[in-house]
């Protein structure tokens, strides 16, 4: 399934950005290939919104199953004309983008008994502007050549970096678990904070547990303009289709926030929450907004199904195994395969579940988190143990820390 070329716009409906995706029209709904280990690291190593979308052009479309795919398929040049029923696609926001991509890990906790975090490390303006000057759809040109062999395919950018900033997370706990990390604090290591329910009851209804807490997205609700979640501009379902598949969204919530629970049964104690951010009732913003309301995050109770648990890695194979269950769901079927006759057909319905294959059977290649920056990719065998994902990040801890060995 070969991208011939991507693109970066903005939907004029959720202001949120996408990602206009080029595709042969006999690739449109293919199975997909195995992924290779290097393009995913791409992924994992993005920590810009062009770096991001290059890696996404390099692993492949986001959607395949014919469910997900619907109202997202356009002929090109009726995109670029805006007559492709209720898709208005409008130039990216410098400003917007910036706020919707988040890379994990690239936050620190601040304050004390809450969650609240910061995001640190460098901006990625530069790699922004870029991006939209050299990929923006509004100057992509005369499409229209294109419109009898091509489809133009429509992603949410947030689909995307949820998916990568998931898998970080996942991935991080495995990598420090095998670097010998203590099994006791192995989640508050991966940067999850602990968060006692008592301090959050007027904000989000996380039960009696204590909880662990770590931003997975950005909050597209974090804007002056959203009055309620009724009056929200951002169809989940439509939104994020990504996302969607994963949680639980029927159920209603009695405080100004989004409260979705994974999808699965037992698998309620993992939650993403947010909190929906409105105006004055006379149209003035806000002032003086949290800083831990610009998170979407990732929550997991310590109520596990039996009864309260203290041991955070017996929480974290929970979570790995509640995450499994969702995005590995192989069914048997006749192979043809001499001795493998009868076998599990692995037909993963999106790119998370294509990725999370490679995620659960890697061989020559081991879960490495890097000592500096913590991020966390698939490293292979040859030329011995590492420390670090690059040669930058190696070079940086060194005159950070002169006087240690690596």
């Amino acid at each position: 399934m070969r991208t011939d070329r991507i693109y970066i716009a903005r939907d004029g409906k959720s202001g949120m950005h996408v990602l206009v995706r080029i595709l042969a029209v006999g690739d449109i709904g293919a199975d997909y290939l195995p992924i290779d280990p290097d393009g995913f690291n791409e992924l994992m190593m993005a920590r810009d919104a062009r770096s991001l979308v290059l890696a996404a052009k390099g692993l492949g479309p986001m959607l395949a199953s014919e469910g997900d795919l619907a109202g997202r398929i356009f002929v090109p040049s009726e995109l670029q004309r805006s007559i492709a029923g209720e898709m208005d696609l409008v130039p990216s926001d410098l400003g917007g983008l910036l706020s919707e991509c988040y890379f994990d890990p690239y936050v620190e906790p601040i304050g004390t008994g809450g969650m609240g975090y910061r995001e640190i490390g460098r901006t990625g303006k530069k790699a922004a502007r870029d991006l939209i000057e050299g990929f923006d759809f509004s100057n992509a040109g005369d499409l229209s050549y294109l419109d009898s062999q091509f489809r133009a395919v429509v992603e949410p950018l947030h689909d995307w970096v949820f998916a990568r900033n998931l898998l970080s997370i996942v991935l991080r706990i495995g990598g420090l678990y095998r670097a010998g990390v203590d099994p006791k604090v192995i989640l508050e290591t991966a940067r999850f904070r602990k968060v006692e329910p008592s301090g959050q009851k007027d904000r989000f209804d996380i039960g009696p547990a204590a909880c662990f807490a770590i931003p997975v997205a950005y909050n597209p609700f974090y804007r002056t303009d959203t009055l309620a979640i009724s009056d929200a501009p951002l169809d989940i379902r439509k939104a994020w289709p990504l996302y969607a598949d994963l949680v639980d969204i029927e159920r209603p919530s009695t405080r100004p926030a989004i409260n979705h629970r994974l999808k699965g049964e037992g698998n309620g104690f993992i939650r993403f929450l947010t909190s929906l951010e409105t105006k004055q009732p006379d149209g003035t913003d806000r002032k003086g907004r949290p800083e831990e309301n610009r998170w979407f995050y990732l929550v997991v109770s310590s109520d596990i199904g039996v009864k309260y648990v203290k041991d955070q890695m017996r929480i974290a194979n929970r979570l790995l195994q509640a995450f499994d269950g969702r995005l590995f769901r192989p069914r048997v079927a006749y192979s043809g395969v001499k001795m493998a006759e009868i076998a599990p057909e692995q037909k993963p319905r999106n790119m998370l579940e294509a990725m999370w294959l490679l995620v659960r059977n890697h061989p020559d290649h081991y879960l490495l988190t890097c000592k500096r920056c913590m991020r966390t990719v698939l490293s292979g065998t040859q030329g011995g143990e590492r420390s670090f994902c690059s040669n930058s990040c190696r070079a940086t801890w060194s005159k950070e820390h002169p006087s240690r060995k690596r």
